[in-house]
């Protein structure tokens, strides 16, 4: 049975597309981007008394304004005896934490809201050094997880360098691990702008890194095919290497989306099962396994071929094939 549509043909559709979709991810990510403790500089003080949320919040938004604070917010929540202020701002030293967290209780104690710092029975704080850490540790394992990749790409594929470069999948795997990083984001950008509470925290960085070590691996298995081909019609005359890109994409597509539904159906689970941390780390995995099955089949091959610079060359003759 032939196929009812053909992906090489279109390469650079896909590929577009491909683009397209991380400039959107980019700026619904970082527009909506908000750090959650681990990352900024934050106050959490539990009082013994059941007060007003919408003064105490409204006051203490009023302090922080007026102390020029940037990207204050404030959370107050009531728990039977107990009321719960939780401040989160970004500040440049740990000093600065310290001097909020003694501020806010004197503005507690000055509004009456308690009679004394007695009242307070928890405090517990964060510091930004900590926020400058992760971020370092997070960037780092990215750099050092795509260069391996890379560094792998070059090795093994050296078997078929006459035919293709292994520079140029090394490449390849680099802008799609872009793309199935990117998704994710874009995704989880949306849901911090429809749920305010939502924020950017450990649970996302290690979903972020987890996709990283299996968003290649359909691809790889591609790219393997892909090598397989390429050997099996050595020296063959007239063959295309649009239709091996083509045929190495039929052969591993259904194995790949097997792959991906059996994942998927697991994660699935989680997200509507779980709650907290695990609904947040199924959401990303999940949105992963759609953009990884994507990039695998729709922009890994295309890309490559591209870069080959045989779609041009072959492009009238691939079209013209039925």
């Amino acid at each position: 049975m032939k196929p009812s549509f053909s992906i090489m043909k279109r390469a650079y559709v896909r590929v577009s597309l491909w683009a397209v979709l991380l400039v959107i991810a980019g700026f619904l990510f970082f527009g909506n981007a908000r750090y959650s403790e681990e990352f900024t500089g934050w106050v959490k003080i539990t009082v013994a008394k059941v007060l007003d949320k919408n003064t105490v919040t409204q006051d203490i938004t009023k302090y922080m304004d007026s102390k020029w604070y940037k990207d204050s917010n404030v959370i107050v929540e009531v728990e039977k005896d107990i009321t719960k202020i939780s401040l989160r701002t970004q500040v440049e030293k740990d000093e600065q934490v310290n001097l909020l967290s003694k501020d806010i209780q004197s503005v507690l104690v000055q509004k009456w809201y308690i009679k004394s710092t007695n009242d307070v029975i928890e405090q517990s704080i964060t510091w930004p050094s900590v926020w400058a850490y992760m971020q370092k540790s997070a960037k780092n394992a990215l750099i050092v997880g795509i260069l391996l990749m890379a560094i792998y790409m070059l090795f093994a594929f050296a078997g078929i360098r006459k035919e293709i470069s292994p520079s140029i999948l090394a490449a390849v795997v680099v802008a799609t691990m872009i793309f199935d990083v990117g998704v994710p984001a874009w995704a989880y950008g949306i849901w911090m702008m429809l749920d305010h509470t939502m924020t950017i925290n450990t649970v996302f960085i290690i979903a972020v890194l987890t996709n990283m070590g299996y968003s290649i691996s359909d691809t790889i298995i591609i790219f393997d095919r892909i090598r397989e081909n390429i050997k099996n019609k050595a020296g063959q005359k007239g063959t295309l290497m649009g239709r091996i890109f083509e045929d190495s994409l039929r052969q591993t597509m259904r194995r790949s989306f097997g792959t991906v539904m059996s994942l998927f159906l697991v994660i699935v689970a989680m997200f509507f099962l779980g709650s907290g941390s695990i609904k947040e780390f199924a959401f990303t995995i999940g949105i992963w396994v759609i953009a990884g099955s994507y990039s695998s089949i729709f922009i890994s091959a295309p890309l490559t071929y591209i870069l080959l610079g045989k779609y041009r060359k072959e492009r009238k003759e691939m079209l013209a094939h039925k």
